[in-house]
């Protein structure tokens, strides 16, 4: 991939990437079938990464983690819809449970608390929230082939 300096603010661009002032660089894309942590199967050294995906329309999100000693992940209503799905680390558990307390507490089910939390894992991880103001700067990427594309009826 190869950036072009070209700024990306609203992200429009098929692929656009960004530092983070913590060393983290988030690349940027609107396609679901395009983040995936397999993109750097192979590499070695393999840097630490992590690829979230949000889909806001059917309520499904997804964090992947990997570096040179685990790979985790989380997700919410891509595998079982409604449900939390993964493995994360103990250290994460705390988000995990305040957000099931909250659920829990919200009588008239107005918000999904369990939507949110492979996004706060991941903001907890990197201090980066995909629909947040930051101090991160996109730029438009060229170069990153898609990856195949599942049957149109396949969400996830």
């Amino acid at each position: 991939m190869t950036d072009t300096g070209k700024a990306d603010e609203a992200n429009e661009t098929p692929l656009s990437a960004g530092e983070l002032p913590n060393g983290w660089t988030i690349i940027w894309s609107s396609d679901c079938d395009w983040a995936g942590v397999e993109r750097l199967d192979g590499l070695t050294p393999r840097p630490p990464v992590m690829s979230l995906m949000v889909h806001e329309g059917v309520m499904a999100c997804r964090l992947v983690v990997a570096d040179d000693t685990a790979r985790w992940s989380v997700g919410y209503g891509d595998e079982r819809e409604g449900e939390l799905t993964g493995d994360w680390p103990a250290s994460l558990a705390p988000i995990v449970a305040q957000a099931r307390d909250r659920a829990s507490k919200d009588d008239d089910g107005e918000v999904d608390y369990l939507f949110e939390v492979p996004v706060l894992m991941m903001e907890a991880i990197t201090g980066y929230r995909y629909d947040g103001a930051g101090d991160v700067t996109f730029t438009a990427v060229e170069g990153g082939a898609p990856m195949q594309r599942r049957a149109w009826w396949k969400f996830f």
